[in-house]
């Protein structure tokens, strides 16, 4: 059996080692950590020494920058905050700095006309350059999380960018939801396998949450509160021989524990 993750946030002041150790009893065996207040050495020390004392890994962090509008801290980083982030990854243990693919758009997750031109993809294209140094003294990988209405929005997108770059520089989060507009849903086991079979050179991190519609409202809930087949999901990790981190996300610490019970279930590693 795999083991699983937890997407987590942690902010200057919090009880870490409370957190971390209601997160071990719970069963998962690792941590995707965002900071969206930022991060300083202190804290990157902090955080590291209390996952390793609980037995969790820090398998990845993010900032959730929109390379598209740089200076804007959509989840608490800018690109430049970034740069510093990932210089922090060899003190929280991790090897992978994840972040989003972009949207000129204010809203993160709306679409805009110039997100597939080439503007666009020079943009992201320039904004990455721009991280390789902080990239290459760490030795991480940069994990670019997709959304259909970003600047890479397909799988055939996300895979050629990723392949322009040095091997293990530049890699995918692979979240299904993100890349399944709602009118795909009733094809979703077909769209899921392409989009492994696409994309498995270059995923570094499985981001496991769901999806539904509330009426005309797109919602992204915590795996089993949706309609996300998770044992085409399954099957499509075991058919590419995907074997990345597969982390949970979207859930609270409340809520984290029958979402793990749910992911075991549906995708059969009981």
């Amino acid at each position: 059996m795999p083991s699983f993750g937890l997407w987590i946030q942690i902010q200057p002041g919090d009880n870490v080692a409370a957190t971390l150790e209601r997160v071990a009893a719970l069963g998962f065996g690792s941590l995707h950590v965002h900071f969206p207040h930022g991060c300083d050495e202190a804290l990157a020390r902090e955080t590291a020494a209390v996952a390793q004392a609980a037995g969790l890994e820090i398998v990845a962090v993010s900032g959730y920058s929109n390379p598209l509008r740089p200076d804007d801290a959509p989840m608490g980083w800018t690109q430049t905050g970034l740069e510093g982030l990932a210089r922090l990854l060899p003190t929280l243990g991790a090897r992978r700095l994840v972040s989003w693919s972009g949207t000129y758009a204010p809203g993160l997750l709306d679409d805009h006309p110039n997100n597939q031109r080439e503007v666009a993809w020079d943009e992201l294209r320039r904004a990455v350059e721009q991280l390789l140094p902080a990239l290459d003294a760490a030795d991480v990988t940069l994990a670019l999380e997709p959304w259909y209405h970003h600047v890479l929005g397909t799988a055939e997108q996300l895979a050629r960018f990723c392949a322009a770059w040095p091997a293990g520089r530049v890699s995918t989060v692979f979240d299904p939801p993100n890349l399944l507009p709602p009118q795909t849903w009733p094809e979703q086991a077909r769209h899921i396998e392409q989009m492994a079979a696409t994309l498995e050179p270059h995923i570094s991190l499985v981001h496991l949450k769901d999806m539904r519609m509330d009426g005309d409202r797109l919602e992204l809930p915590g795996p089993g509160s949706g309609i996300l087949d998770y044992a085409a999901l399954r099957q499509a990790l075991l058919a590419n021989t995907i074997n990345a981190p597969l982390v949970v996300e979207h859930v609270t610490l409340a809520q984290a524990g029958a979402a793990l019970d749910f992911v075991k279930k549906s995708m059969k590693y009981e």
